[in-house]
């Protein structure tokens, strides 16, 4: 039976995408990475895969550094931000897939408010294109200072 899997996410350097990180200042580096299995069967039918990778702000308090944005003139609540890289083929069956930005401050600037720094956690999804499988991940707990 063909399978897809995701045993871990979590933050890195992306220059170092196998070390977990977990506190970043608003200029370093900055990466989510899903390490993934999937079944031969995956690879040889040559099946592609779209990813999600998610930034969330799990606080929903509009008054006290929650992300926001504008949209027609109204402030938008924003809980997470997402980046999606859509048609990736299967090369692999245990890999490593990841979004980097140069600066953690660019992974949130399309997100306005009080503050970028505090507490966040990552998650990601893997979706098998053109069938039922797919895998999300859990969640990994970071700080931004």
């Amino acid at each position: 039976m063909s399978f897809v899997n995701i045993s871990a996410v979590y933050t890195a350097d992306p220059g170092r995408i196998w070390t977990p990180k977990n506190s970043f200042k608003t200029g370093d580096p900055f990466a989510i990475v899903l390490n993934a299995q999937a079944d031969s069967s995956l690879v040889s039918a040559g099946l592609l895969y779209d990813v999600e990778f998610q930034i969330v702000n799990p606080r929903q308090d509009p008054t006290t550094d929650t992300w926001w944005t504008y949209q027609n003139g109204n402030v938008l609540s924003v809980p997470t931000l997402d980046s999606t890289w859509n048609g990736v083929a299967f090369q692999w069956t245990n890999f490593a897939v990841w979004w980097w930005w140069p600066r953690y401050a660019d992974a949130v600037s399309p997100v306005y408010g009080p503050s970028i720094l505090g507490v966040y956690y990552v998650q990601g999804t893997i979706n098998v294109e053109g069938s039922d499988l797919f895998a999300n991940s859990g969640q990994f707990w970071f700080k931004a200072r």
